[in-house]
């Protein structure tokens, strides 16, 4: 027998009723087709409900339902009925067979409801840039949250400057799948408040969220220390934060919630200061500090995500020495300026996957 005997299917926005709760055993997998395609439930003793496809990864045969329910650690895993390869029941990651990856779905509990939903699509929407090095670093960054979650969907968007767009790119979703914008962008600024919330209304009925911006985040703060010490940072360094700036003041409050985060990390004050929009200007800062302290060098920490435009604004500000962005150009990185004592790595930080990742966890 399977779910769809009983006539249950109530599609909502993205969510389909399945069945209701007490039609599913502990251990024992149920079939449901939801369109053209068949998932597999399972409910555990614990009360979890989990949601996969039911086509074996290996064979494609609608089997899966009539997997054996298991658990590696405190994993709880599926093995196929056909060559016993075991998943992942969360995850869809195959123990096994490294090469095989079992569809997931979400799965929720609603008023006494079994209900199932495509994963949402993780759209991460950068800002844009036409700069070589700062697309291949924001690149970079989406390709390594890909490949650290091999069963997301990750697809890259952006605001300004490049293509697609939001719009365009969730237009190459299936209709039915929801999707989770993380902007990656430092502060939540116009671009989310306004550009970003307007592409989600817009795509109604899809199922659509926005994720707040990646900072403030104390990792943030941990990055911008690290390239200071990759540019060489002095005790007698005096350290001005180079932000983009925005005319949002809540934004502004960001930045200068991470200049805050940073001077702990470095145990020194830090003068927050602005490439636009904002006061003060980083070259005012920089200029501001060399006369209060003119026997220290003065150092800007570049609080961008990646090489560009601004990012050459804030090298030009008059510095001793002029930290690299939060991401670098994982192809060609620049020579360090300054005394630098360490060579920086050009990977994205991995501080930066988990943020974006929390971000859409969060959120989806």
């Amino acid at each position: 027998m399977t779910l769809t005997d009983h006539g249950l299917h109530v599609a909502s926005a993205s969510w389909t009723t399945v069945c209701r709760r007490e039609q599913l055993e502990p251990l024992w997998g149920e079939a449901a087709l939801i369109g053209t395609e068949q998932v597999a439930l399972f409910l555990m003793p614990d009360g979890r409900l989990f949601a996969v496809a039911n086509a074996d990864p290996a064979t494609g045969a609608f089997v899966m339902s009539r997997g054996i329910v298991g658990s590696k650690g405190d994993r709880p895993t599926i093995a196929s009925p056909l060559h016993k390869d075991v998943f992942d029941l969360a995850t869809g990651t195959c123990y096994t067979k490294p090469a095989l990856r079992l569809p997931t779905w979400r799965v929720r509990e609603h008023n006494g409801e079994v209900q199932v939903s495509h994963r949402a699509a993780l759209v991460a929407a950068s800002h844009g840039t036409s700069d070589p090095a700062g697309r291949r670093a924001v690149a970079a960054l989406v390709e390594a949250v890909r490949q650290a979650h091999p069963d997301l969907t990750v697809l890259d968007s952006f605001v300004d400057v490049q293509e697609p767009d939001v719009p365009g790119t969730m237009a190459t979703l299936d209709e039915r799948t929801p999707a989770t914008i993380v902007p990656l962008l430092l502060s939540a600024g116009y671009h989310v408040h306004v550009d970003l919330a307007d592409a989600a209304r817009d795509a109604a009925p899809r199922e659509v969220h926005v994720t707040g911006a990646l900072g403030p985040d104390i990792r943030l703060a941990q990055v911008l220390a690290r390239r200071l010490a990759e540019a060489g940072l002095r005790d007698d360094d005096r350290v001005v934060l180079a932000a983009a700036g925005s005319s949002n003041a809540s934004a502004v409050a960001d930045c200068h919630t991470v200049g805050a985060m940073l001077a702990e990390q470095l145990a020194r004050e830090v003068t927050v200061s602005f490439i636009s929009a904002a006061e003060p200007r980083v070259a005012t800062a920089v200029a501001d500090e060399r006369l209060a302290h003119p026997t220290s060098r003065v150092v800007v920490a570049t609080y961008l995500l990646a090489p560009g435009y601004f990012a050459t604004l804030a090298s030009q500000a008059g510095a001793d020495v002029t930290s690299r962005p939060l991401l670098v150009d994982p192809q060609l990185p620049e020579p360090l300026t300054g005394d630098a004592l360490l060579v920086a790595a050009a990977a994205p930080p991995p501080e930066l996957v988990d943020i974006v990742t929390e971000l859409y966890a969060s959120a989806s």
